[in-house]
Protein backbone atom coordinates (compact mmCIF):
# COMPACT_ATOMS: atom_id res chain seq x y z
CA UNK A 1 0.00 0.00 0.00
CA UNK A 2 1.55 3.67 -1.41
CA UNK A 3 1.73 6.49 1.15
CA UNK A 4 -1.03 7.66 -0.46
CA UNK A 5 -3.45 4.60 -0.49
CA UNK A 6 -2.96 4.90 3.27
CA UNK A 7 -3.93 8.26 4.02
CA UNK A 8 -7.21 8.04 1.77
CA UNK A 9 -10.06 9.67 4.56
CA UNK A 10 -12.95 7.86 5.25
CA UNK A 11 -15.52 10.16 3.47
CA UNK A 12 -13.98 9.81 0.34
CA UNK A 13 -13.04 5.52 0.95
CA UNK A 14 -17.61 5.93 1.56
CA UNK A 15 -17.85 7.84 -2.14
CA UNK A 16 -15.85 5.49 -3.42
CA UNK A 17 -17.52 2.70 -2.01
CA UNK A 18 -20.90 3.47 -3.60
CA UNK A 19 -19.48 3.05 -7.71
CA UNK A 20 -21.62 4.48 -10.45
CA UNK A 21 -23.03 1.81 -12.96
CA UNK A 22 -21.65 1.95 -16.36
CA UNK A 23 -24.20 2.40 -19.27
CA UNK A 24 -23.53 3.60 -23.14
CA UNK A 25 -25.29 6.35 -24.57
CA UNK A 26 -24.76 7.15 -28.22
CA UNK A 27 -24.31 10.20 -30.65
CA UNK A 28 -23.67 10.43 -34.44
CA UNK A 29 -22.81 6.83 -34.15
CA UNK A 30 -20.39 7.24 -31.34
CA UNK A 31 -20.66 5.22 -28.29
CA UNK A 32 -20.90 7.75 -24.78
CA UNK A 33 -19.77 6.14 -21.77
CA UNK A 34 -20.96 7.29 -18.43
CA UNK A 35 -21.48 6.79 -14.92
CA UNK A 36 -25.19 6.10 -13.30
CA UNK A 37 -26.25 6.45 -9.47
CA UNK A 38 -29.87 5.65 -8.43
CA UNK A 39 -31.89 5.69 -11.71
CA UNK A 40 -34.24 3.85 -10.36
CA UNK A 41 -35.77 6.34 -8.56
CA UNK A 42 -37.34 8.64 -11.47
CA UNK A 43 -38.96 10.93 -8.86
CA UNK A 44 -36.18 12.41 -7.93
CA UNK A 45 -34.71 15.57 -10.46
CA UNK A 46 -31.27 14.54 -13.11
CA UNK A 47 -27.82 15.62 -12.21
CA UNK A 48 -25.12 15.44 -14.93
CA UNK A 49 -21.31 16.07 -14.35
CA UNK A 50 -19.23 16.87 -17.00
CA UNK A 51 -15.69 16.62 -16.79
CA UNK A 52 -12.86 19.11 -18.76
CA UNK A 53 -10.19 18.52 -21.49
CA UNK A 54 -8.82 15.55 -22.23
CA UNK A 55 -10.72 14.30 -18.43
CA UNK A 56 -13.27 11.82 -17.74
CA UNK A 57 -16.26 10.87 -15.96
CA UNK A 58 -14.27 9.45 -12.86
CA UNK A 59 -12.59 13.26 -11.83
CA UNK A 60 -16.38 12.92 -9.90
CA UNK A 61 -16.76 9.61 -8.14
CA UNK A 62 -15.61 11.46 -5.12
CA UNK A 63 -17.90 14.22 -5.38
CA UNK A 64 -21.16 12.39 -7.25
CA UNK A 65 -21.95 9.70 -4.64
CA UNK A 66 -22.65 12.24 -2.13
CA UNK A 67 -25.25 13.99 -4.26
CA UNK A 68 -27.11 10.22 -5.16
CA UNK A 69 -29.75 10.36 -1.81
CA UNK A 70 -31.31 13.38 -3.35
CA UNK A 71 -31.01 13.39 -7.35
CA UNK A 72 -30.66 10.49 -10.06
CA UNK A 73 -26.99 11.19 -10.84
CA UNK A 74 -24.42 10.58 -14.17
CA UNK A 75 -20.84 11.45 -14.88
CA UNK A 76 -20.36 10.91 -18.37
CA UNK A 77 -17.44 10.92 -20.81
CA UNK A 78 -17.57 12.96 -23.43
CA UNK A 79 -16.70 12.00 -27.02
CA UNK A 80 -12.65 11.20 -27.34
CA UNK A 81 -12.13 11.26 -23.92
CA UNK A 82 -12.19 8.75 -20.80
CA UNK A 83 -14.24 5.27 -22.17
CA UNK A 84 -16.45 7.04 -24.75
CA UNK A 85 -15.43 6.47 -28.61
CA UNK A 86 -13.29 8.31 -30.70
CA UNK A 87 -14.53 11.45 -33.62
CA UNK A 88 -12.77 11.79 -36.87
CA UNK A 89 -13.61 15.83 -35.87
CA UNK A 90 -14.25 17.34 -32.75
CA UNK A 91 -16.53 20.77 -32.71
CA UNK A 92 -18.53 22.42 -30.21
CA UNK A 93 -22.12 21.14 -31.71
CA UNK A 94 -20.63 17.74 -31.25
CA UNK A 95 -20.34 18.45 -28.17
CA UNK A 96 -23.27 19.60 -26.83
CA UNK A 97 -25.07 17.14 -28.74
CA UNK A 98 -22.67 14.51 -26.30
CA UNK A 99 -24.31 15.93 -23.45
CA UNK A 100 -27.89 15.76 -24.99
CA UNK A 101 -27.87 12.23 -26.01
CA UNK A 102 -26.65 11.36 -22.06
CA UNK A 103 -29.56 12.88 -20.90
CA UNK A 104 -31.63 11.56 -23.05
CA UNK A 105 -31.22 8.12 -22.71
CA UNK A 106 -30.24 8.28 -18.68
CA UNK A 107 -33.62 9.72 -18.56
CA UNK A 108 -32.47 13.01 -16.48
CA UNK A 109 -33.95 15.85 -18.42
CA UNK A 110 -34.92 18.12 -17.53
CA UNK A 111 -31.39 18.04 -16.16
CA UNK A 112 -28.94 20.16 -13.50
CA UNK A 113 -25.44 19.82 -15.43
CA UNK A 114 -22.29 20.71 -13.53
CA UNK A 115 -19.38 20.93 -15.77
CA UNK A 116 -16.04 21.62 -14.83
CA UNK A 117 -13.80 24.20 -17.45
CA UNK A 118 -13.63 22.75 -20.79
CA UNK A 119 -16.70 21.12 -19.98
CA UNK A 120 -18.87 23.62 -18.10
CA UNK A 121 -18.48 25.72 -21.43
CA UNK A 122 -19.85 22.61 -23.38
CA UNK A 123 -23.06 22.99 -21.05
CA UNK A 124 -23.38 26.28 -21.46
CA UNK A 125 -23.48 25.40 -25.32
CA UNK A 126 -26.25 22.37 -24.75
CA UNK A 127 -28.48 24.47 -22.66
CA UNK A 128 -28.48 26.91 -25.87
CA UNK A 129 -29.04 24.33 -28.23
CA UNK A 130 -31.45 21.71 -26.16
CA UNK A 131 -33.23 24.10 -23.63
CA UNK A 132 -35.79 21.26 -23.62
CA UNK A 133 -33.51 18.90 -21.59
CA UNK A 134 -31.30 21.22 -19.53
CA UNK A 135 -32.71 23.59 -17.03
CA UNK A 136 -29.93 24.96 -14.48
CA UNK A 137 -26.39 24.98 -15.47
CA UNK A 138 -23.36 24.70 -12.53
CA UNK A 139 -20.00 26.02 -14.21
CA UNK A 140 -16.82 25.30 -12.36
CA UNK A 141 -13.86 27.44 -13.21
CA UNK A 142 -14.98 27.25 -16.73
CA UNK A 143 -13.16 28.74 -19.74
CA UNK A 144 -15.33 31.01 -21.55
CA UNK A 145 -13.09 33.00 -24.74
CA UNK A 146 -14.56 36.38 -26.03
CA UNK A 147 -14.45 37.84 -29.44
CA UNK A 148 -11.31 39.99 -28.07
CA UNK A 149 -9.62 37.72 -25.47
CA UNK A 150 -6.16 37.77 -24.89
CA UNK A 151 -4.31 34.94 -26.19
CA UNK A 152 -4.28 32.24 -23.44
CA UNK A 153 -0.66 32.21 -21.19
CA UNK A 154 -1.20 28.99 -20.53
CA UNK A 155 1.13 26.07 -22.11
CA UNK A 156 -0.44 24.29 -24.79
CA UNK A 157 -1.36 20.87 -24.09
CA UNK A 158 1.72 18.41 -24.16
CA UNK A 159 1.74 16.31 -27.45
CA UNK A 160 0.48 12.85 -26.15
CA UNK A 161 2.69 10.00 -26.36
CA UNK A 162 1.65 7.46 -29.42
CA UNK A 163 3.63 4.70 -28.27
CA UNK A 164 2.15 2.62 -24.88
CA UNK A 165 4.52 2.85 -22.11
CA UNK A 166 5.97 -0.54 -21.36
CA UNK A 167 4.04 -0.74 -17.79
CA UNK A 168 1.53 1.39 -15.67
CA UNK A 169 4.56 2.70 -13.25
CA UNK A 170 6.14 4.64 -16.46
CA UNK A 171 2.89 5.73 -17.20
CA UNK A 172 1.50 7.20 -14.03
CA UNK A 173 5.04 8.44 -13.54
CA UNK A 174 4.23 11.30 -16.40
CA UNK A 175 1.04 12.13 -15.39
CA UNK A 176 0.07 15.67 -14.74
CA UNK A 177 -2.38 17.86 -13.75
CA UNK A 178 -2.80 20.83 -17.06
CA UNK A 179 -2.13 23.38 -15.66
CA UNK A 180 -0.19 22.02 -12.73
CA UNK A 181 -1.40 23.16 -9.01
CA UNK A 182 -0.39 22.51 -5.43
CA UNK A 183 -2.66 19.63 -4.43
CA UNK A 184 -2.98 17.79 -0.60
CA UNK A 185 -4.83 15.03 -1.39
CA UNK A 186 -2.36 12.75 -3.45
CA UNK A 187 -5.01 9.81 -3.01
CA UNK A 188 -7.44 11.83 -5.01
CA UNK A 189 -4.74 12.37 -8.32
CA UNK A 190 -3.16 8.73 -7.86
CA UNK A 191 -7.25 7.49 -8.41
CA UNK A 192 -7.33 10.10 -11.41
CA UNK A 193 -3.98 9.10 -13.15
CA UNK A 194 -5.40 5.33 -13.04
CA UNK A 195 -8.41 5.55 -14.62
CA UNK A 196 -6.81 7.95 -17.33
CA UNK A 197 -5.17 5.28 -18.87
CA UNK A 198 -5.58 2.22 -20.41
CA UNK A 199 -3.77 -1.48 -20.95
CA UNK A 200 -3.34 -2.20 -24.48
CA UNK A 201 -1.09 -3.44 -27.44
CA UNK A 202 1.46 -4.89 -24.15
CA UNK A 203 1.17 -1.51 -22.78
CA UNK A 204 -0.46 1.46 -21.21
CA UNK A 205 -2.25 4.06 -22.98
CA UNK A 206 -3.68 7.68 -21.90
CA UNK A 207 -7.30 7.20 -22.93
CA UNK A 208 -8.09 10.14 -24.36
CA UNK A 209 -7.84 10.39 -28.34
CA UNK A 210 -4.28 11.95 -29.62
CA UNK A 211 -6.36 13.66 -32.45
CA UNK A 212 -8.31 15.79 -30.40
CA UNK A 213 -7.98 19.26 -31.09
CA UNK A 214 -5.38 21.50 -28.82
CA UNK A 215 -8.00 22.88 -26.30
CA UNK A 216 -10.99 23.46 -28.34
CA UNK A 217 -13.09 26.21 -26.94
CA UNK A 218 -15.31 28.42 -28.89
CA UNK A 219 -13.83 31.73 -30.93
CA UNK A 220 -16.42 34.14 -29.33
CA UNK A 221 -19.17 32.58 -26.65
CA UNK A 222 -20.54 36.29 -26.24
CA UNK A 223 -23.69 35.31 -28.24
CA UNK A 224 -24.39 32.21 -26.41
CA UNK A 225 -23.91 33.55 -22.84
CA UNK A 226 -26.79 36.38 -24.00
CA UNK A 227 -29.17 33.73 -25.39
CA UNK A 228 -29.15 31.61 -22.59
CA UNK A 229 -32.61 31.24 -20.68
CA UNK A 230 -31.57 29.11 -17.71
CA UNK A 231 -30.02 29.72 -14.48
CA UNK A 232 -26.49 29.72 -14.55
CA UNK A 233 -24.34 29.76 -11.38
CA UNK A 234 -20.72 30.42 -12.06
CA UNK A 235 -18.28 29.32 -9.52
CA UNK A 236 -14.62 29.44 -9.19
CA UNK A 237 -11.33 28.56 -7.55
CA UNK A 238 -9.81 31.45 -5.87
CA UNK A 239 -5.93 30.82 -6.92
CA UNK A 240 -7.14 29.62 -10.35
CA UNK A 241 -5.20 30.73 -13.49
CA UNK A 242 -7.04 29.44 -16.16
CA UNK A 243 -10.06 31.94 -15.09
CA UNK A 244 -9.23 35.46 -13.46
CA UNK A 245 -11.95 36.76 -11.38
CA UNK A 246 -12.48 39.73 -13.48
CA UNK A 247 -12.36 36.99 -16.84
CA UNK A 248 -15.71 35.08 -14.14
CA UNK A 249 -17.16 38.45 -13.57
CA UNK A 250 -17.51 39.10 -17.33
CA UNK A 251 -18.74 35.63 -18.46
CA UNK A 252 -21.46 36.27 -15.77
CA UNK A 253 -22.45 39.72 -16.80
CA UNK A 254 -23.13 38.13 -20.07
CA UNK A 255 -25.73 35.52 -18.89
CA UNK A 256 -29.63 36.75 -18.91
CA UNK A 257 -30.17 34.68 -15.21
CA UNK A 258 -26.69 34.89 -14.06
CA UNK A 259 -24.88 34.58 -10.40
CA UNK A 260 -21.68 34.57 -9.25
CA UNK A 261 -18.75 34.20 -9.49
CA UNK A 262 -18.95 32.17 -6.18
CA UNK A 263 -15.63 31.44 -5.42
CA UNK A 264 -14.21 28.79 -3.25
CA UNK A 265 -11.26 29.51 -0.82
CA UNK A 266 -7.94 28.33 -1.29
CA UNK A 267 -9.02 26.60 -4.51
CA UNK A 268 -7.24 26.43 -7.88
CA UNK A 269 -8.24 25.14 -10.93
CA UNK A 270 -9.32 21.12 -9.63
CA UNK A 271 -11.72 22.36 -7.81
CA UNK A 272 -12.69 18.88 -6.85
CA UNK A 273 -9.09 17.74 -6.03
CA UNK A 274 -8.51 20.23 -3.74
CA UNK A 275 -11.49 21.16 -2.26
CA UNK A 276 -13.49 18.69 -2.77
CA UNK A 277 -15.69 18.73 0.02
CA UNK A 278 -15.68 22.71 -0.35
CA UNK A 279 -17.36 22.30 -3.73
CA UNK A 280 -19.73 19.86 -2.35
CA UNK A 281 -21.19 22.20 0.11
CA UNK A 282 -21.32 24.81 -2.80
CA UNK A 283 -23.18 22.56 -5.05
CA UNK A 284 -25.18 21.48 -2.30
CA UNK A 285 -26.42 25.06 -1.71
CA UNK A 286 -26.53 25.82 -5.49
CA UNK A 287 -29.20 22.98 -5.59
CA UNK A 288 -31.29 23.39 -2.87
Amino acid sequence: MTQSEASVPAWVERAWARRGEPHFAEAGGVPLHYLAWRLEHRERPGLLFVHGYRAHAHYWDAIAPYFADSHRVVAMDLAGMGDSGHRAQYGAYGFAADIAAVIAHAGLGPAVVVGHSFGGARALRAALEFPDLIKHVVAVDSICRFADSPSSKQAPPRRPRLEPYPDYASARARYRLAPGQPCDHPYLVDYIARHSLREQDGGWLWKFDPLLPPGPHEPDMAEVLRQLRVPVDYVRGEFSTVVRQHEAERIVACLPRGRGPIVVPQAYHYLMLDQPLALIAVLRVLLA
